[in-house]
């Protein structure tokens, strides 16, 4: 009791009046005392009587004492009253505060249980939707998932990675084993004539086996989808921006893929197969890229893209143009056995931390032209079919060119500072350094 009349703030004014209470009897004994003290503290004798005019003054004295301290006592209690009442009244709004923000604060949590409860109930929804064999279905679910991001940014991860998943799904892009016209035709009457038989029989019909990607064309549209809801919403000037995001695409089958001026933050594209074009112009990674052993069948564009993380390219496999003309690699950049099939650019491109191109293989073009590297160069074993254009090149450290070869050493390369190419047995060449280069490099 004594804790919540202290809490409700009834304590101190208990105290108070308490206080004011023994204010009032000590009071009473002053005017006592002062009383003996008019009368001169007189030394009352048994054989000495009062006269009667002083009996009657202390009488009046006296009642008029009482009389005050009576008074006193009425206006403390009536105070006391008072300030217990206030207090009551202030405690029951307190209370009546702390329940109804208890009574809100139940209703916010509810609502905010039961709207999370719905979110995830719709994108596992969409989720078995996806695993239809109705390529309309599957359409229907990356629609709702794209709702689904739009409206609820905290799900917005969870939501790209259902829709990643669906990407790394087998895929085949090839129609190559869709059945003709008379096969079709063969396959449609089998199951008109199984059906005759269970109805003449009156077995069960039977179940009829779909199989997913059946209709690779239909599937086609629907990666392509997948792939457009990324591509839309990672722009950074997209009505419906999706920041912050990463991306999981490891060993996925991608079609004309394309994140052009996109922001991501990781990006894990390992063992990726371009199928296509495959365009990341002007797009910005702020985390690890990872595009080891991944497979680019036609033009790979990377220009004036941003890596502010590593970024590696180990094994992949160029087999059109490749280019990384102004591209800023601001980790470390490993290109170590990739294999550039086609004309490739790095002209202009900023390597800030250690770049890796050791035995890689150039079969065409190979241009780093007015290109900056500020820590270590290596291009040891490196393979040049054609051209080696390292024009305009800055190196910070000297560059590694040890063991790299041209096939062509009669061809007009350029090689890098510091560095010359000597002919070797059958018009080949490979990179020695160059005794007469003066100065550091």
């Amino acid at each position: 009791m004594a804790e919540r009349e202290q809490a409700a703030g009834l304590w101190p004014i208990k105290r108070a009046l308490t206080v004011a209470s023994i204010t009032a009897v000590t009071g009473l004994v002053v005017v006592m005392t002062a009383v003996l003290a008019v009368l001169g503290f007189p030394h009352l004798q048994h054989n000495k009587a009062l006269s009667l005019s002083q009996l009657l003054d202390v009488l009046k004295l006296v009642l008029g004492t009482v009389a005050g301290v009576g008074a006193l006592f009425a206006l403390v209690t009536a105070y006391r009253r008072q300030r217990l009442a206030e207090a009551a009244h202030d405690y029951a709004q307190r209370v009546d505060a702390i329940q109804q923000a208890h009574q809100e604060r139940l209703a916010r949590n509810a609502e905010h249980d039961a709207a999370e409860r719905r979110i995830t109930e719709l994108y596992n929804a969409a989720a078995e939707q996806l695993a239809s064999d109705k390529a309309p279905v599957r359409l229907t679910a990356l629609y709702t998932l794209e709702r689904l991001a739009n409206d609820n940014p905290r799900h917005r991860q969870t939501i790209v990675n259902i829709i990643c998943a669906y990407l790394r799904m087998p895929y085949i892009p090839a129609p190559a084993d869709r059945p003709g016209p008379e096969e079709e035709h063969r396959e449609r009457a089998r199951r008109n004539a199984a059906r005759y038989r269970a109805v003449r029989d009156l077995r069960p019909a039977p179940t009829e086996t779909q199989h997913r990607g059946s209709d690779p064309h239909e599937e086609h549209q629907v990666r392509l989808t997948a792939q457009r809801l990324l591509a839309t919403h990672l722009r950074p000037d997209a009505e419906r921006h999706w920041a912050g995001i990463s991306l999981d695409l490891t060993g996925a089958t991608l079609t004309d893929f394309t994140l052009i001026n996109c922001t991501v933050h990781h990006a894990i594209l390992s063992r990726a197969t371009f199928s296509g074009d495959a365009n990341f112009d002007g797009a910005a990674f702020s985390g690890e890229a990872r595009f080891d052993r991944a497979t680019f069948s036609r033009y790979a564009g990377f220009d004036w893209m941003t890596f502010s993380g590593d970024a590696r390219f180990d094994g992949a496999t160029f087999s059109g143009e490749a280019r990384f003309d102004g591209a800023t690699f601001s980790g470390e950049a490993r290109f170590v056995q990739a294999t550039f099939s086609g004309n490739v650019m790095f002209n202009g491109a900023t390597f800030s931390g250690d770049a890796d191109f050791e035995d890689v293989t150039f079969s065409k073009y190979a241009g780093f032209d007015g290109a900056t590297f500020s820590g270590y160069a290596g291009f040891g074993e490196a393979t040049f079919s054609g051209h080696a254009g390292f024009s305009g090149v800055s190196f910070s450290m000297d560059a590694d060119m040890t063991s790299a070869t041209v096939v062509d050493a009669a061809g007009s390369h350029a090689p890098p500072p510091g560095w010359r190419i000597e002919p070797t047995e059958g018009g080949e060449g490979r990179f020695i350094r160059d005794p007469a280069h003066r100065g550091s490099v």
